[in-house]
């Protein structure tokens, strides 16, 4: 019991520091983010287009950051409703004013009830665009997800991979420049323990990851 107890204390610390980092760090980058991310966040904007060739009522952007997402999604499905997950205060506040159409919710992705975003109903589609790499567990954060679906559902992930098609000091460069922002590129074996289906950008710079709603199991003989 005291080892339990010990290891939520230390949880707990964990993610106020997390928070805490966050709410530093978007407090001053949440006026220029767009404006920089797009000359390394790659896949995106493909995402966005591959989410509206789909057929959806319901989004869940986890790591909502500024909304940008969101936006784009609305500007092409006005009638579609879009909710967001976030760790830091700053960014919900900052997203809640460009999108006030969005229904925000605080907390983590391992464990946040998503359903609360629209109120008890699921979503048809999570999205972590960039976001899963900042996730303490990152298999749990996955799950939670998929849990939260609604039947036929689906989590599309976009993130960093292993880097694996670039020069070995070019990779080494990237990963430091990342871990100043306590951003870890996704472990392949995440998406393998989930089942998810993967497929890569250019040179394994970023991976594209899609894991389906489970189908609901018979107590029947």
């Amino acid at each position: 019991m005291d080892r339990e107890l010990g290891t939520e204390h230390v949880m707990a610390d964990a993610r106020s520091d997390h928070r805490a980092f966050l709410n530093r760090y978007y407090g001053i980058s949440r006026h220029f983010y767009d404006l920089t991310r797009k000359y390394y966040l790659f896949g995106r904007d493909s995402i966005l287009k591959q989410l509206l060739e789909e057929d959806w009522t319901r989004l869940v952007d986890v790591g909502v950051g500024t909304g940008r997402n969101l936006r784009i999604l609305r500007e092409h499905r006005p009638h579609a409703e879009y909710g967001g997950v976030d760790a830091s205060d700053e960014m919900l506040q900052h997203t809640q004013k460009r999108a006030p159409w969005a229904k925000l919710v605080h907390g983590f992705a391992e464990d946040v009830d998503m359903t609360r975003v629209f109120e008890g109903r699921r979503p048809d589609r999570v999205l972590f665009s960039y976001c899963l790499s900042m996730v303490g567990d990152p298999v749990e954060a996955l799950r939670n997800a998929q849990r939260a679906l609604a039947p036929g559902g689906k989590v599309v992930v976009v993130d960093f991979s292993d880097l694996g098609g670039f020069p070995w000091i070019f990779r080494v460069a990237l990963r430091r420049w990342l871990d100043t922002f306590h951003v870890q590129p996704v472990d392949m074996a995440v998406f393998r323990e989930v089942g998810a289906q993967t497929r890569y950008g250019f040179g394994h710079y970023y991976v594209v990851a899609e894991l389906h709603a489970k189908e609901p199991t018979s107590d029947a003989a």
